[in-house]
C-alpha cells in the first residue's frame, strides 16, 4: 500500500448529466461510470441528492460507507431489540459498544427530529431493494477499525482520547443548516484530527487514511463484474479526497482487516502484579512475622475490595454487583483476567437489562448528570468503570503501605 499524497479536493461536478450541490466525484474504471457521491450523516440535503442521483443514474450497483455489522443495523430497525448487553460484557466487547454508543450519540445530539445519523444511507440501501439492485457494505468493520486505533496507542493515551469521548457525550450543541454544510467540506476531518497532539496522528491514520484506502479499494472492486457498467457509492464527504487518491490502485485489503497483537507489557502485566504483591506480602512475612503478612494480606481485601465496592455503591448498582466488586478486587490482584468492574457490570447487564427506550435516549440522558444514573445502558457503564476505579486505586495504596512497612 502507497503512502497517501496530498492533492486538489475534488470538485462538484455535473458530468454525465448529473448536477448536485454535494461534494460529487465522477470516474470511469474501465469502461464503468463511478458516482461517489460526498455528504454529511445527519443533513436533510444529503438525504434528497442521494435520491436525485440513484434516480437519475439507475445505477447497477449502489455502494454505501457501512460494513456487514452496521448495514445489518441500519437495514433492522429492531436490532436494539436484539441486542443482548450481558453478552457483550461476556466477550469483553464493551469498549467496542461504548466507542459506537458515543459516536451515534454525538450525531444524534447535532442532528435533528426530522434528520437521524445515516438517513441517507438508508435511503440508499431502500432505492437498492425497490430497484432490485445490489446494494454492498465498503467499509471496514467497526471492530477491526476500533481494535486497530485502540492498539496503536498506550493506556495513558487510551485514557486521553477516552475521556475526550466522554467529554462529547456531555456538550450539547445546536447545529445550524450551515454548519451541516460545512461538515461536507472534504477537509472537516483533516481539521478536526489536526487539533489533537501528534503522537496521536497513528489514530488519525487508522480511521481516517486507512479508511479511504478500503472504500476505494471496495468501490473498484464492485466495478470488475463486466455486467456493471454503472456504481454509484454514498460515502462521507470528508473521504472523498482519500478516495480519489486511491481509486485507481491496487490495494491489499488483507493488510487493513489485520488486528494487532497484545503488546509485550499487556502480557507481562498479567505476570508482574500477581508476582509482585505475593512476593510483597511473602516477603513481609518472611521480615516481619506471620501476623505482619497476614495484616497486609487483610488490608489487600479490606481497602481494594472496599473501595471497588463503594465504586459499584456510587453507581447505585445492584446489592448483588457490589458484593461481586467486593470479592472480584482482590482476587483479581492474583488472577489479573477478572475484573472488579468488568464482572460487576456483567452481574448489573444480567440483573438489570436495558430496555429499547434506553438505547433510543442515550443521546438525552447523557446530557444531564441523573440521566447516566437512570438509562440502563449509560447505568453499566458506571457500574463498570466506577469499580475498576476503585479496585485501582485501592491496588496503590496497598502497594504503598507494604512498601512503607518493609522501608
Amino acid at each position: 500500500m502507497r503512502s497517501i499524497k496530498k492533492t486538489t479536493p475534488p470538485r462538484k461536478s455535473a458530468k454525465k448529466g448529473f448536477k448536485t450541490k454535494e461534494p460529487y466525484l465522477f470516474k470511469t474504471i474501465d469502461k464503468t461510470e463511478v458516482h461517489i457521491l460526498g455528504t454529511a450523516h445527519i443533513s436533510k440535503q444529503s438525504v434528497e441528492e442521494v435520491e436525485k442521483l440513484i434516480q437519475s443514474i439507475k445505477p447497477d450497483v449502489i455502494c454505501v460507507e457501512l460494513c456487514e455489522s452496521r448495514m445489518k443495523s441500519v437495514e433492522d430497525p429492531d436490532y436494539l431489540k436484539k441486542l443482548d448487553i450481558f453478552k457483550v460484557f461476556k466477550e469483553r466487547k464493551m469498549w467496542l459498544l461504548l466507542s459506537s454508543l458515543i459516536l451515534s450519540s454525538f450525531q444524534k445530539k447535532m442532528g435533528n427530529q426530522d434528520i437521524k445519523p445515516g438517513d441517507e444511507m438508508r435511503k440508499a440501501i431502500s432505492l437498492g431493494k425497490s430497484l432490485k439492485k445490489p446494494v454492498l457494505p465498503v467499509d471496514r468493520e467497526i471492530q477491526t477499525t476500533l481494535k486497530r486505533s485502540w492498539g496503536n496507542v498506550g493506556f495513558f493515551s487510551k485514557m486521553y482520547l477516552f475521556s475526550a469521548l466522554l467529554a462529547s457525550l456531555l456538550v450539547k450543541e445546536d447545529v445550524s443548516d450551515e454548519k451541516i454544510e460545512e461538515m461536507k467540506s472534504d477537509d472537516i476531518l483533516k481539521d478536526l484530527f489536526s487539533q489533537i497532539p501528534k503522537k496521536y496522528e497513528s489514530i488519525k491514520n487508522v480511521i481516517i487514511d486507512e479508511r479511504d484506502v478500503y472504500l476505494a479499494e471496495k468501490i473498484r472492486v464492485s466495478t470488475l463484474d463486466k455486467k456493471v457498467k454503472k456504481v454509484v457509492a454514498v460515502v462521507g464527504a470528508g473521504h472523498l479526497a482519500g478516495i480519489e487518491r486511491n481509486i485507481d490502485l491496487q490495494n491489499d485489503l488483507s493488510v487493513l482487516d489485520e488486528v494487532p497483537k497484545p503488546k509485550l507489557w499487556d502480557s507481562l502485566s498479567l505476570i508482574i502484579y500477581p508476582v509482585f504483591f505475593a512476593g510483597l506480602i511473602g516477603y513481609t512475612t518472611w521480615s516481619q512475622g506471620g501476623e505482619a503478612g497476614l495484616d497486609l494480606f487483610s488490608k489487600l481485601i479490606y481497602i481494594k475490595g472496599g473501595l471497588a465496592a463503594l465504586g459499584a455503591l456510587i453507581a447505585w448498582a445492584h446489592p448483588i454487583s457490589i458484593l461481586l466488586a467486593f470479592i472480584t478486587a482482590p482476587i483479581g490482584t492474583f488472577v489479573p483476567i477478572f475484573k472488579a468492574g468488568w464482572v460487576s457490570a456483567l452481574s448489573e447487564s444480567y440483573l438489570r437489562k436495558p430496555l429499547v427506550e434506553d438505547f433510543e435516549r442515550i443521546a438525552e440522558d447523557s446530557e444531564t448528570f441523573q440521566g447516566f444514573w437512570k438509562n440502563r445502558v449509560l447505568h453499566i457503564f458506571l457500574v463498570f468503570f466506577l469499580p475498576q476505579f476503585g479496585s485501582t486505586i485501592g491496588t496503590f495504596i496497598v502497594a504503598g503501605k507494604g512498601l512503607k512497612n518493609l522501608f
